[in-house]
């Protein structure tokens, strides 16, 4: 997510400082294209909120970006202190398509059929219905072999202690899992997770994307993300 930031800042900043207009497509395009040429793979989603901000509904390469309105998102996140490889675990996933196609084909429409869902559960507000998805989200993540133990314990945590649903953020193989739950076991849950090794990260849902801003004597211009 950092590096996807740093590019899509970078960019709105070029096209300041050329005093070139750029639509948010044009800059996810681009920036798109520079995580192609560096690391050869990636669905592009990172870019796409950095750079579009709030909640998506999102379709590899951006082929789809639709931004949903929500008010709020019951969010917990929790960080396994494992940096991952996104690359190698996406290449690794890739090599089983090729060897298992239709198992693996399988699990890529069942997880599609999973989100689908889950996009009009979000708008609807059903939170509770989400928490489930996610819950049958991780079990094909983790027959996919993404996950890990780490993973798995801050998972089985979270669920423990009441939240409505928790899987893997990412690629997996470590970086962070999130979970869902109710203002009354929000908490209890998090405790949860810092009780069985990992890092609660607080997060504000829906931020803003890349934004160019100034400061309040108008003498100097940002570029936030």
């Amino acid at each position: 997510g950092s590096s996807s930031a740093v590019t899509v800042a970078t960019l709105k900043a070029l096209s300041l400082f050329f005093d070139v207009e750029m639509s948010d497509r044009e800059i996810f395009d681009l920036a798109y294209q520079v995580t192609l040429d560096i690391q050869g793979v990636g669905s592009g989603f990172d870019i796409a909120a950095a750079t579009y901000g709030g909640t998506l509904y999102f379709k590899k390469g951006g082929s789809t970006i639709e931004p949903l309105s929500l008010s709020g998102i019951p969010l917990v996140v929790g960080y396994t202190g494992v940096k991952a490889d996104t690359p190698s675990l996406v290449r690794e996933v890739s090599e089983k398509q090729k060897k298992y196609p239709e198992k693996v084909n399988k699990i890529f429409i069942a997880i599609r059929t999973l989100v689908d869902e889950a996009r009009t559960k979000m708008i609807e507000g059903d939170w509770e219905r989400v928490g489930k998805l996610m819950d049958f989200n991780q079990e094909y993540l983790r027959d996919l072999g993404v996950s890990s133990e780490k993973l798995e314990a801050l998972i089985d945590a979270a669920k423990k202690t009441g939240a409505w649903g928790a899987k893997l953020s990412g690629a997996g193989g470590g970086d962070c899992m999130i979970a869902l739950a109710g203002s009354e076991k929000r908490e209890a849950v998090r405790k949860a997770i810092e009780q069985a090794g990992g890092q609660v990260i607080n997060v504000q849902p829906n931020a803003e994307g890349v934004r160019i801003e100034t400061s309040d004597d108008q003498q100097e211009v940002f570029v936030v993300v």
